[in-house]
């Protein structure tokens, strides 16, 4: 994933609109009573298939490559073709989804892939020091779907 669409993306969509002003006071920003409970809770997937998802860490530098893998296997550890795409979620609100793009220019759909693939994300100066969710939806035909959360604050 490129520096300018990431950095693009959320300088306008990190945030929800009602953080931002708190945020930028130097307050706490907590969601208003009618925010709360919008959107789906998270699914209690039922898949029947494996994946992980491999980080270096909870607390990545700004402005430079961050390599993750992710896998998705049978239980017995065979390869599936399986697709993924990410979520960035504030506070547990999904704010940006992004598409994974390893080789070649940015995607606007789910990223196809056998057994596993690499991807470096590079996060903007923007986000250092908010606590953000990384999630990575894999999903395998006829088997599921699986939510992959890994909590990060990036620093400088």
């Amino acid at each position: 994933m490129r520096l300018g669409l990431l950095t693009a993306i959320c300088a306008t969509a990190l945030l929800p609109a009602w953080a931002a002003p708190a945020l930028a006071a130097g307050r706490a920003a907590h969601p208003p009573a009618h925010a709360a409970g919008q959107g789906a809770p998270a699914h209690d997937s039922r898949a029947r298939f494996v994946a992980t998802l491999r980080a270096p860490t909870h607390r990545p530098r700004a402005n430079r490559g961050w390599t993750i893998t992710v896998t998705a296997r049978t239980r017995s550890g065979r390869a599936l073709r399986a697709s993924a795409f990410y979520r960035f979620l504030y506070r547990g609100q999904v704010v940006s989804t992004q598409y994974p793009s390893p080789r070649g220019p940015d995607r606007h759909s789910p990223w196809p892939f056998r057994g596993s693939y690499r991807d470096r994300i590079v996060w903007p100066a923007r986000s250092i020091g908010i606590a953000l969710t990384f999630r990575v939806v894999v999903s395998v035909r006829n088997k599921g779907y699986v939510n992959l959360d890994y909590q990060v604050r990036v620093r400088r």
